[in-house]
């Protein structure tokens, strides 16, 4: 029987090393993420982990990468990758029992900490998560979005998706924003899911004004459209929509917090209004934007040049595309 060190080692010289997920395929932020990774070539083998609610998106992924069962995803990769969670965490011991080694992406607000089980590696995708896990290697997640200059802020763009978790995505505030911005703004809405959740005071104002779009489903190149990202979400470490607006050359309104005040241009950013404790897996601050500080942010920038701000946009998603970050990725996978 050949020693599970041995088996990695012999793998590793030879290049050969295989990449299995444990992943969603459901659109959302996770199912989106795993996706990306798929087609980067970053990962090599899927086992689906079912969601009970949402679609999945079996069809995301060919039947050759596509695992029955954890076990085989186990016999088949190499390194064993985890975004935000392993969803059976006790795949770690079984990993290593086979030799194989384990990579964490946390989520900082949602992984469970401190760790059922330790993982070999744990990547960081923001400097807030860094914070949770020192020890981790700090790299972002690369962003594919194609850049376009953006001139003048006329056209704002909001992205609720499936709500967003706790409300998170800021949706309900950016409504209330709107009767109170005195500006002739456009403002497209884009949702997953109907805004019936939403109290009918939220949305009444919305459906009767028309300066807003209100636009329901999926959609594909979301970034062709608008000029401002306006996204007032709570708490994020890593933000998809942030990274993918930011980088297509939208420039970017959202809170003024750690750490999206680190790399995005500080003008645009949103003060907070105040900060509230809560807890998902672990106990965190949440941040609360007024609607009021919103709207007065919305008229500000209206009309405003914003070429600057776009351009520095694509120069960042450039520098932070997988083609110039994949490579770090595949020297932590071996």
């Amino acid at each position: 029987m050949t020693h599970p060190l041995k088996y990695y080692v012999d793998k590793l010289s030879n290049g050969d090393m295989k990449t299995g997920a444990i992943v969603l395929a459901t659109e959302q932020g996770l199912g989106y993420l795993a996706r990306d990774f798929y087609r980067n070539g970053l990962i090599d083998y899927v086992y689906i982990h079912e969601h009970s609610t949402r679609t999945n998106h079996r069809e995301w992924y060919p039947r050759e990468s596509t695992c029955r069962t954890i076990d085989e995803l186990l016999e088949k990769s190499d390194i064993i990758f985890g975004i935000e969670t392993f969803f059976d965490w006790k795949v770690i011991p079984q990993a290593r029992a086979k030799g194989k080694k384990t990579v964490l992406m946390p989520m900082y607000e949602c992984t469970p900490y401190p760790l059922p089980y330790e993982p070999d590696v744990i990547i960081t995708p923001s400097d807030l998560d860094q914070q949770y896990y020192p020890n981790g290697i700090r790299i972002n997640v690369p962003v594919s979005a194609e850049g376009r200059i953006r001139h003048v802020a006329r056209t704002f763009v909001h992205n609720a998706g499936n709500g967003g978790l706790g409300g998170r995505n800021g949706t309900k505030e950016l409504l209330e924003a709107i009767p109170l911005v005195k500006s002739p703004i456009k403002l497209i809405v884009r949702s997953q899911v109907t805004l019936d959740r939403l109290p009918k005071s939220v949305t009444q104002p919305i459906e009767e004004d028309d300066r807003v779009e209100v636009r329901i489903g999926s959609f594909d190149d979301i970034w062709s459209e608008g000029d401002v990202f306006v996204f007032p979400e709570k708490f994020n470490g890593l933000s998809l929509p942030i990274q993918e607006a930011y980088a297509s050359g939208m420039p970017v309104m959202c809170g003024y917090r750690f750490p999206f005040n680190t790399w995005l241009p500080k003008e645009l950013l949103i003060p907070v209004d105040r900060y509230k404790t809560e807890r998902l897996a672990v106990e965190f601050q949440s941040a609360q934007l007024s609607p009021e500080a919103i709207a007065k942010h919305i008229d500000y920038w209206f009309n405003k040049d914003i070429r600057e701000y776009s351009e520095s946009g694509i120069r960042w998603g450039e520098e932070n595309s997988w083609k110039n970050l994949s490579v770090h990725y595949k020297n932590i996978f071996s």
